[in-house]
């Protein structure tokens, strides 16, 4: 083992608990949080949840700034990356060509590998199913389809990693290897300092945080093993897993919002948010239970079907039950 992966590793093991490391023998560019510390520098992936929070602040604005958050959404501000600067739009246009291979059962339900970006589009520019709608109700949508992008990353970079781990000629780099895309995992589902991600949204829903400390656990123990250069194959399944759990609990605490709404409004908005949640949940159901996706999505058709909401809760616990089980 090279002398900076034994490094790493010794400093993974450490914050696992199994012998004491202080803050002070981390290297500044470390990231670490709830049982794991990254092998490889990762931070500017970490800040790509930012752009989502700057499109948010410029659509909380008086009025919301559209233009702002669709050149955000578009060509990005806070991830530069090696010749360019990366963003939500550019992931989710078909990243690569890899999303056939990443999320195979939502490009085959919506017959597109760039199924995210069109209704996002859409809902910044107020044209399609969203002319007309309020302001509120497509800014719901944007936050949900934001974070279902950045979920749908995390996934990317799993399959990434294992992909680079059982090549013909396997990539160990810490640069550039399957370590490196491990990495990238948890710096887009953390955040910048826990905010504007995935673990944030998790934080607040029902078994959410259970989500995330499972996911830091699985993601510190497989690293040991790409440590040593090796595949982390049970691992890799339990990431793969809670990736598939954490989509599916923040989509039902949308579903669970709009069962419970107040008034109409705030009704449309938490179904708005269910909605593009449903871009990273789809792929989940559709391996869980493809039979009651039809129902799930009558009930999110046009501004949703309040009728169909429970329904549809009760489908996606179904999902989860199975998950467990």
């Amino acid at each position: 083992m090279r002398y900076s992966t034994r490094f790493i590793a010794t400093a993974g093991i450490a914050l696992m608990g199994l012998f004491p490391l202080s803050a002070e023998t981390l290297q500044d560019w470390q990231l670490s949080y709830g049982g794991f510390v990254t092998a490889a520098d990762v931070r500017p992936h970490n800040r790509l949840p930012q752009d989502r929070a700057d499109m948010l602040t410029a659509l909380a604005a008086t009025p919301p700034d559209w233009g702002g958050a669709l050149t955000l959404y578009t060509w990005g501000r806070n991830f530069p990356w090696r010749d360019m600067t990366h963003s939500l739009g550019r992931f989710a246009d078909d990243y690569n060509g890899a999303m056939p291979a990443v999320v195979p059962r939502s490009v085959a339900h919506w017959g597109d590998p760039s199924f995210a970006v069109g209704p996002l589009f859409s809902a910044l520019a107020g044209t399609g199913e969203f002319h007309q709608l309020a302001p509120e109700a497509r800014i719901a949508f944007i936050e949900g389809a934001t974070l279902a992008t950045i979920v749908n990353w995390t996934r990317f970079e799993l399959a990434m990693s294992e992909r680079k781990a059982l090549a013909a000629e396997p990539n160990w780099a810490l640069t550039n290897g399957s370590p490196k895309n491990w990495n990238e995992i948890f710096a887009f589902h953390r955040g910048p300092e826990g905010r504007h991600s995935v673990h944030a949204a998790l934080q607040a829903v029902p078994a959410g945080a259970e989500v995330n400390a499972a996911l830091y656990t699985a993601l510190a123990e497989g690293q040991t093993h790409l440590l040593e250069e090796r595949w982390a194959e049970a691992e890799a399944a339990v990431v793969g897993r809670l990736l598939h759990e954490g989509s599916l609990r923040l989509f039902h605490a949308a579903l669970r919002h709009a069962e419970v709404a107040l008034d109409e409004a705030r009704r449309v908005d938490a179904v708005m948010r269910a909605r593009g949640l449903w871009l990273a949940a789809a792929e989940a159901m559709l391996a869980l239970a493809p039979d009651a996706v039809p129902e799930v999505e009558a009930a999110l058709a046009g501004t949703g079907d309040a009728a169909l909401v429970p329904f549809a809760a009760e489908a996606v616990e179904a999902a989860l039950a199975r998950l467990a089980g």
